[in-house]
């Protein structure tokens, strides 16, 4: 049994941020996942019950003068105070802790206990923490006074910082210094932060709980499910909807299968991170189509020689499919997150769509994004249990007041020219010319990011590319644009769309087969490829506030239906059902129900 001490998790962040309730959220959600859990509150905060609120003093040389009598310094109250209710915090964590340990806790966490004795992780959750304490005594970094708390946050397993509104300066000072220290946005839904902090609790529970030694014989009963994808799920700068929708479905599935995810790299290597194996096929020094065809050559080896009772294929360009179930004696799903063959066809006039069309058939189970590709690859493979499974996307409160408003028109995606209609967009902008700048935000390979700068000098005007945009950034873009416009000749789904209508904006798009789901959901759909018409849809936005905000409106409602929760849920239970089969040494059945999840409301 693993006999590791309690993880010590703080959940700090301003006054506002509603503390206490998301840790009574959290714990709840973290019990049915069967995690342990004691939870502190008011912690850390004996000493301001007998002496009032912490005196606010800037730095070591400020001074209080009294009406009566000279100059004295006021650190040493401040220096008191502060030793004061960083040792009440730490004696409570520390008691609690072994509390945990010895099994003498009160009867809350002896039924925590009861689930730790059976080999269930254990978690101590606070309602605040030594972070707290530096901004609430106004320590700055470097401050001599404030080594104290500052050693204390090296003693939590994790703290997660929930900001809301303009967080304080201090805060974000300390959590880009202290080790251990996630920043989550407040904004959003209750829910959503607390499915989000679980999900970060879970991540540490799995990294401290990797299988030791005496704990190998239990760890090896664990079913095995693989995840292929070629592009990596780290690689933020060059990401796109499918690397996240695997990213979010492997962390699910990490709750009850042993996930090893194979992608490619540059070298060979194997690793794992937040509870998750990650194994690495040498194929990117190759460059990026042939690295692609490397990739999809690899792949069946690789099948045959790692142990798996499920295998998730991610389809990888130009041929889409590897035949991997081939070379699979357990079940494999293919994932459709956009064939790209035909597509490649017309650009490139090789027709990499009669490989694809014949590996098509191979699968057995096939998930698409949207009931267009479903009917397509439905006639392509009639002996398939095709279901379509949508994206998914953060939910968020949405601000009513920002409901319409917005600085820009906006683009978010990768940059490739001719798939997400770059040039289209500009010129259809030179010849509207709306009353809004254009921002484009997203990164690509070398030869297509020289493609936008030719395209830019040769439409001057009110257009303005800022490159990859983080996670930050990205959320000022979409906060303070007026609409989003997504003017691809191609999609499989559109995650950014979704994630634009979850801030409340509306989306201007062409009216593609599988972008349809975005009907009556705040979107705009003009004719495909029809520059004029977009042009004046543009303009028509840029220019009537109102309607912004009635699309806006819808658009935000619309996005409450896709979460990832339930997303990731339809992976697990199709993952589930087919690794079942596969133990008890049986064909698939096909689950007729399954073929009927719908991928909107």
């Amino acid at each position: 049994m693993n006999t590791a001490r309690p993880l010590l998790i703080a959940v700090s962040g301003p006054d506002g941020a509603g503390r206490s309730a998301l840790v009574r959220r959290v714990a709840g959600l973290l019990r049915q996942r069967g995690v342990a859990v004691t939870t502190l509150h008011g912690h850390g905060r004996f000493p301001g019950r007998g002496f009032g609120s912490p005196p606010r003093v800037r730095d070591e040389e400020e001074t209080v003068r009294r009406p009566d009598g000279p100059p004295h310094r006021g650190l040493w109250a401040r220096r008191a105070h502060a030793l004061l209710d960083a040792g009440d915090l730490s004696v409570r964590t520390r008691a609690v802790r072994r509390a945990l340990a010895t099994r003498s806790r009160a009867r809350a966490v002896r039924r925590a206990l009861a689930t730790r004795s059976r080999g269930g992780p254990a978690v101590v959750l606070t309602d605040g923490g030594p972070l707290d304490g530096l901004v609430a005594f106004g320590f700055t970094p470097g401050h001599r006074a404030s080594d104290r708390f500052a050693r204390l946050v090296r003693r939590y397993d994790l703290t997660l910082l929930v900001e809301t509104g303009p967080a304080p300066s201090l805060y974000r000072a300390w959590a880009s210094r202290l080790p251990r220290v996630v920043r989550l946005d407040g904004e959003r839904a209750p829910s959503r932060v607390a499915a989000e902090v679980v999900e970060r609790v879970l991540d540490s529970v799995r990294t401290r709980r990797l299988p030791e030694p005496e704990e190998g014989m239990r760890a090896a009963r664990r079913k095995r499910v693989v995840v292929s994808l070629y592009d990596e799920t780290g690689e933020f700068d060059h990401r796109d909807g499918g690397a996240t929708v695997v990213e979010k479905v492997s962390r699910r599935l990490s709750d009850e299968f042993d996930v090893t995810v194979v992608t490619a790299g540059r070298h060979g290597a194997s690793l794992r991170r937040d509870g998750i194996r990650y194994v690495y096929l040498p194929v990117r020094w190759a460059g990026q189509r042939t690295g692609r065809l490397l990739f999809l050559t690899l792949l069946p080896f690789v099948a045959r020689r790692l142990p798996h009772d499920a295998w998730l294929e991610n389809f990888t360009p130009p041929f889409s499919t590897s035949f991997l179930p081939l070379f699979s004696r357990t079940p494999v799903v293919g994932i459709d997150q956009g064939r790209s063959a035909e597509a490649l066809w017309r650009r490139y006039h090789v027709p990499f769509f009669l490989v694809e069309r014949l590996g098509l058939r191979c699968y057995r189970h096939i998930v698409v994004l949207n009931e267009a590709d479903a009917s397509v690859v439905r006639r392509l493979s009639p002996r398939a249990d095709v279901q379509v499974i949508a994206n998914g996307v953060e939910q968020r409160q949405i601000d009513e007041a920002g409901i319409g408003a917005g600085q820009h028109i906006l683009f978010l995606g990768r940059i490739d020219i001719w798939v997400k209609g770059l040039d289209l967009l500009l010129e259809a902008y030179s010849l509207s010319r709306p009353p809004l700048p254009l921002v484009l935000a997203g990164s690509g390979t070398q030869g297509e990011e020289r493609k936008l700068a030719a395209l830019l000098a040769a439409h001057p005007g009110s257009v303005r590319w800022v490159g990859f945009a983080g996670e930050e950034l990205k959320r000022d873009l979409l906060r303070n644009s007026a609409f989003l416009v997504m003017p691809s000749r191609r999609e499989s789904f559109g995650l950014v769309a979704l994630e634009g209508m979850s801030y409340g904006k509306p989306v201007v798009h062409f009216d593609l087969p599988a972008l349809r789901w975005m009907r009556d959901g705040g979107d705009v759909a003009v004719p495909p490829f029809d520059i004029v018409a977009l042009g004046d849809r543009m303009r028509m936005l840029a220019t009537d506030e109102r309607a912004r905000r009635a699309l806006g409106r819808q658009a935000g409602q619309a996005a409450q239906h896709y979460t990832w929760d339930e997303m990731t849920g339809r992976y697990l239970a199709l993952t589930r059902r087919l690794a079942d089969d596969s133990a008890r040494g049986r064909r698939p059945r096909k689950d007729r129900r399954a073929g009927a999840w719908p991928t909107s409301r």
